[in-house]
């Protein structure tokens, strides 16, 4: 059995998308609700195809054994199954649980499912957060068998793709819910039962999830100073993904960065783009331990296209290193973007209030972009 365990929800749903291409089917397991001591959250998946092949995990051990053996009885049928499974210390060696309980979703999903697919990888891709939302039949008295109805996606800004043509106001019911469910960012998954959803009548589906599909932005931080572990701290409390990068090994790791999706050393930074993938949806705040690196830095991103580029640095600190890459031929348009003095004018002091004004910037400057 091949097994891979993607990192992003992006990469997940792409291996799903390359597989129905090549016109293979597959079982999607979805975690639904928990309680209590789980390995995995909700939102947590992992995609069976017929022919072995296994993407992602909802923690392993007897719980993902099992749901495998139900996963591969479903691939070619036209029914999904819900089940909630208690977890008890002592079931299973590997699973490494004090106790708890889950509900998991295994549907079968083919090749037809394919642009919807898509439609969700291409969201994602662009940064732009979507809702995933399937409809069902209860088909026998303990609500375990369910029949498998159409399957869509819903972007934040409205636009929504279906996998079949569905009634037009239950279209607009849907997309209402979908966008309540991705402002709760907190809950990744909503059960909703036909008397919550007041379905129009005639609609033969009983039971619809959502599962929101979150696409946070990412702030890269150059420097790991105690501005950085301020800035770091703040940015991941408004759902920022940071990561951290220092010449000095010591001040790049995840015992100062606990907040950080990742810090790491990069000893040379003449060398960013060998370890350091720069988009058009990553935030960028230079912070490193001297004007000289700072520098460095600067002349290998200014030219990017980046959302934001901000220096730490007094403004003569600033009118020398822009000097210095006009000098290079970095053009005046493109040094005017970069944020130096830093941050919003709100006389800080302390690297706490530094960090506050410059992830204000940092938010305006998203907004605005939003517009």
């Amino acid at each position: 059995m091949i097994v891979c365990y993607p990192n992003t929800m992006k990469t997940f749903f792409a291996h799903i998308l390359q597989a129905l291409k090549a016109g293979k089917h597959g079982a999607l397991a979805t975690i639904v609700q928990r309680k209590g001591s789980v390995p995995r959250k909700e939102g947590a998946h992992l995609f069976l195809t017929a022919s072995g092949a296994l993407y992602g995990t909802i923690g392993g051990g007897g719980l993902e054994a099992e749901v495998i053996r139900i996963a591969r009885g479903l691939i070619r049928s036209g029914t999904a199954h819900m089940q909630a499974f208690t977890l008890v210390e002592g079931d299973d060696p590997s699973d490494m649980v004090c106790g708890g309980n889950v509900t998991v979703l295994i549907e079968p999903i083919s090749p037809e499912t394919a642009e919807v697919c898509d439609s969700m990888v291409e969201a994602l891709g662009s940064h732009v957060s979507c809702c995933f939302v399937r409809l069902f039949r209860r088909v026998d008295p303990d609500g375990s068998t369910i029949e498998v109805g159409p399957r869509g996606v819903i972007k934040t800004h409205g636009d929504s793709l279906s996998s079949e043509p569905i009634d037009e106001a239950l279209e607009k019911q849907l997309s209402a819910w979908a966008q309540a469910v991705l402002k709760e960012e907190a809950r990744m998954v909503r059960i909703l039962e036909p008397d919550v959803l007041a379905f129009p009548p005639l609609i033969p589906w009983d039971l619809a999830i959502f599962e929101a599909l979150h696409v946070f932005p990412r702030l890269v931080i150059f420097g790991g100073g105690h501005l950085s572990k301020a800035l770091c701290a703040m940015a991941s409390l408004c759902r920022f993904q940071v990561e951290v990068i220092d010449d000095r090994e010591e001040f790049a790791n995840k015992a100062r960065f606990p907040e950080a999706t990742r810090a790491f050393h990069l000893p040379d930074y003449q060398r960013i783009s060998d370890l350091v993938t720069l988009d058009s949806h990553t935030f960028v705040v230079i912070a490193t331990r001297g004007h000289r690196f700072d520098e460095i830095v600067l002349e290998q991103i200014a030219t990017r296209d980046l959302p934001y580029i901000g220096m730490v640095g007094s403004r003569q600190k600033n009118i020398i290193v822009f000097q210095r890459l006009r000098e290079k031929g970095i053009p005046q348009a493109l040094i005017e973007k970069v944020h130096a003095p830093i941050g919003l004018p709100i006389h800080s002091e302390t690297p706490e209030e530094i960090a506050v004004s410059i992830l204000a910037e940092i938010i305006q400057s998203r907004s605005e972009k939003r517009k």
